[in-house]
């Protein structure tokens, strides 16, 4: 049946227009964005999934800045007990020096323990990075309150029981004691003056148990830096399996986009041609009157 007022064509032909239209507006979109989901109306999973998975990138990212900034802090901390333990180890020197004084007049080597105790007192204050010391006693420990114990801790980020993620820390011991110096019983190295062969051998243990003391924790310092850099290596690839996966979810595919969308060009040209095909069926009716 054909009709003056109804043209079921024209009608049909539109309809498949306005769906081509549609769809190649979509496709170019996605090719100039690069997204095939860039809101949730576009995917409601993938949107919401990929969503959380970029917050929980950006808080891997700060991590991994934080675990920067706590291995500069132990690159710091142990540059500085090199330096510290060459100036015990020269302690030790002057302490065997001191053995073989015949007239008791130890006054040229107080001054020279009294330099280097001036050294030791320069490496434990200056061993700071942004205002935290590791070395002078000046951190408070965030177990018990008290100073003296050098606890840092690293905020690392791990796949938990629930899925989530935890924190892990890294304690290291005391070292310079709540006054700073590096004390070992009642003698402080950085303070050592003899007067007699007694006071040699007293200061000579103390020493012995300072440089082990000052070892220990150079190892504790190591054991420190290799955990943070294998806990940012971890976080390192996390975080790009994070950025692939949303990748997957969310990015276009620009070569089928590209492809799709030459071929609803062609569907749009055909689609133009269809409809203007359906309206001339009214002009076909009029010549049925001629």
């Amino acid at each position: 049946m054909s009709s003056i007022l109804t043209n079921a064509s024209a009608l049909t032909a539109l309809r498949n227009l306005a769906n081509t239209q549609s769809s190649l507006s979509k496709t170019q979109s996605q090719i100039s964005t690069g997204l095939k989901v860039a809101s949730a109306s576009d995917n409601t999973t993938n949107w919401s999934v990929s969503t959380q998975m970029k917050t929980d990138n950006s808080v891997i990212k700060t991590v991994k800045d934080t675990l920067k900034q706590n291995s500069d802090l132990v690159n710091t901390a142990s540059s500085a007990i090199d330096n510290l333990v060459s100036s015990i180890e020269k302690i030790k020197v002057e302490l065997a020096k001191a053995k073989d004084v015949k007239d008791g007049n130890y006054a040229a080597i107080n001054t020279s323990l009294a330099k280097i105790g001036a050294e030791i007192n320069g490496v434990l204050g200056n061993a700071a990075l942004n205002g935290v010391n590791l070395l002078d006693g000046s951190l408070t420990d965030m177990d018990t309150g008290t100073t003296g114990n050098q606890v840092t801790m690293v905020s690392g980020w791990a796949g938990g029981t629930t899925g989530g993620f935890k924190s892990i820390s890294v304690t290291l011991t005391a070292l310079g004691g709540a006054s700073g110096a590096l004390t070992s019983g009642t003698v402080a190295v950085n303070a050592i003056s003899i007067t007699t062969l007694a006071s040699i051998d007293t200061a000579a243990t103390a020493v012995e148990t300072a440089l082990q003391t000052t070892r220990n924790f150079a190892t504790e310092l190591g054991a420190a830096k290799n955990q943070i850099e294998a806990q940012s290596k971890f976080l390192g690839v996390l975080s790009e399996s994070i950025t692939n996966s949303v990748s997957t979810m969310v990015d276009a595919d620009m070569n089928e986009a590209s492809t799709r969308l030459q071929a609803l060009q062609t569907q749009q040209q055909l689609g133009v041609q269809s409809l203007s095909i359906a309206n001339q069926n009214s002009q076909m009716i009029l010549r049925l009157f001629q």
